[in-house]
């Protein structure tokens, strides 16, 4: 039978992407970490990992493991869940812009279900001000925004610049405006963008606005127009740009929580706490 302990130290390298962070996840030693992991490879009779310069890479056989290892360790956690009645099994009401929720969500969700898998989570994608109207409203009791002025409550968790992204196959004309791709007139980005512009030379045309972060993530993919965003969200076929196509310098941007007034439940403080895992780690290392 595998050890749920040597597949969450397993589980741990993956999604960290070293020992060391898995050792610190885990509250274990590095030495004992790789104890877990020769263990693991003994038992199964193959390399789970290899070397790879200073660190280690997922073998086949690695990747193969990862979906069971998550299955194992989240039907035990929802087996201690259910049979100690100590086990959360509320629910959670968030609130999220759909831009953060492409980044995070997923990572954020992950790390709740492998220790809450009985708790019901429900997701509203808005702009930051909306989702700070709603959780004022008690529509939703816990939601990750972009900070701005005037809002209240607001629990930083990151701070980083706001740069302006385009395609690596991005191309402009000398002379010619630069198209860009911007949210809504409630988003914070793009009014921090509205104001660094009105304030350069740079001859720039709106192109295309809306609302949907993955509407406006595609058409920048596409090569047709720049767009502003945490320097954190640059992800693979982008490239951040600026000095060199005459576009300003934009200010940085602060990631943070916001709660519901009264009385956090369990739940509520759980799936924050799973937040500031995901969300706030970069923030605590750049300190």
């Amino acid at each position: 039978m595998l050890d749920t302990d040597q597949l969450r130290s397993f589980l741990a390298i993956v999604d960290s992407g070293s020992f060391t962070k898995a050792a610190e996840r885990v509250h274990k030693t590095q030495s004992a970490v790789s104890m877990h992991i020769r263990r693991l490879e003994e038992q199964l009779g193959c390399a789970l990992f290899v070397k790879q310069g200073r660190g280690a890479k997922l073998t086949a056989e690695g990747e193969s493991l990862i979906d069971y290892a998550r299955r194992i360790i989240q039907v035990e956690a929802g087996a201690v869940a259910a049979l100690s009645r100590r086990g959360l099994r509320g629910s959670v009401r968030l609130g999220i812009p759909d831009d953060y929720a492409e980044s995070f969500l997923a990572e954020v969700l992950a790390r709740f279900n492998r220790r809450h898998p009985l708790v019901e989570v429900s997701a509203t994608c808005e702009a930051s001000q909306e989702l700070a109207a709603q959780i004022s409203g008690g529509a939703l009791e816990l939601a990750l925004v972009t900070d701005y002025p005037g809002l209240h409550g607001f629990e930083l968790l990151r701070e980083e610049p706001l740069v302006w992204v385009a395609a690596v196959r991005f191309r402009i004309e000398a002379g010619q405006p630069v198209p860009l791709a911007l949210g809504s007139g409630s988003c914070v980005w793009r009014r921090a963008a509205d104001e660094a512009l009105a304030a350069a030379p740079r001859a720039t045309r709106g192109l295309f606005f809306s609302k949907n972060f993955s509407a406006i993530g595609s058409v920048v993919r596409a090569g047709l127009a720049v767009t502003p965003l945490p320097a954190s969200m640059v992800g693979d076929g982008l490239r951040v740009i600026g000095p060199d196509v005459g576009l300003p310098k934009l200010p940085p941007t602060r990631m943070g929580l916001i709660h519901a007034p009264g009385r956090q439940t369990e739940e509520t403080k759980a799936f924050a706490d799973a937040i500031r895992v995901t969300v706030g780690a970069p923030a605590r290392q750049a300190a």
